[in-house]
């Protein structure tokens, strides 16, 4: 099955490629809603205003629109993302690359993951029900884009720590980083009402982002200084 693109604003699609655009778009909003086993067919389509026989003749059925939902999710996240992730991974295979420069990438990285608008919340919902009750579309996410995340953001840390660091722990430490990150997705709500925000736009975004960076900061920094004490 070939993935859905992403359409750029102005661009001419087909026809077939516009109702198949128009089904994953109103698909991420229901399964972001509903889940997998809750959502139907028959709502996809209205909200899509295609016929229901659209998705099978496009996708096979509901689960074969689901694993396409999950492309559209790696599509959207690495043209959010990708272009870092490419730098970044290009820094990384020099010699010796500089602890400043592998903490400033660390940084963007994590403040690129929070994306806290609200177009983002259906994707979230989700990415969430496919990390705590994991289908085969799960696989798609991960090999897409997860995993390359992952290994990144702990390959950073393991250059700026040194190469004497441990790998798994690294990958716990980026696990947790990222986690913080991605909690004012997760639970979006409770940091409203906690803040007394209608809203999380520009100001708050920026007061997020200048947090789970800073505690990223000084976690990494603390690590390096206790491991020059120990050496």
């Amino acid at each position: 099955m070939s993935s859905v693109p992403i359409a750029n604003p102005g661009e001419d699609l087909g026809r077939g490629a516009q109702a198949r655009l128009a089904l994953v778009n109103a698909a991420v909003e229901v399964f972001g809603e509903s889940g997998l086993e809750a959502a139907t067919t028959r709502e996809i389509a209205q909200r899509a205003r295609q016929n229901i026989a659209a998705i099978a003749y496009y996708f096979g059925g509901k689960e074969g629109l689901y694993r396409a939902v999950a492309e559209h999710i790696v599509q959207v996240i690495l043209a959010r993302i990708g272009p870092l992730m490419d730098e970044a991974e290009g820094f990384l295979e020099e010699t010796k690359p500089a602890p400043t420069q592998c903490l400033a990438y660390l940084k963007k990285l994590l403040e690129l993951s929070i994306a806290t608008n609200q177009s983002m919340v259906p994707l979230t919902g989700i990415i969430v029900r496919e990390q705590t009750h994991p289908t085969r579309a799960f696989s798609i996410l991960y090999q897409g884009c997860l995993e390359r995340l992952q290994r990144l953001g702990a390959s950073l840390i393991r250059a700026y720590l040194g190469n004497g660091a441990a790998e798994h722990e690294c990958i716990v430490r980026f696990h947790a980083m990222l986690g913080e990150a991605l909690a004012f997705r997760f639970a979006r709500e409770t940091i409203l009402r906690r803040a007394g925000w209608s809203e999380v736009g520009d100001k708050e975004e920026t007061i997020i982002r200048s947090v789970v960076t800073e505690h990223a900061e000084l976690v990494l920094r603390g690590l390096k200084r206790n491991s020059r004490r120990n050496s």
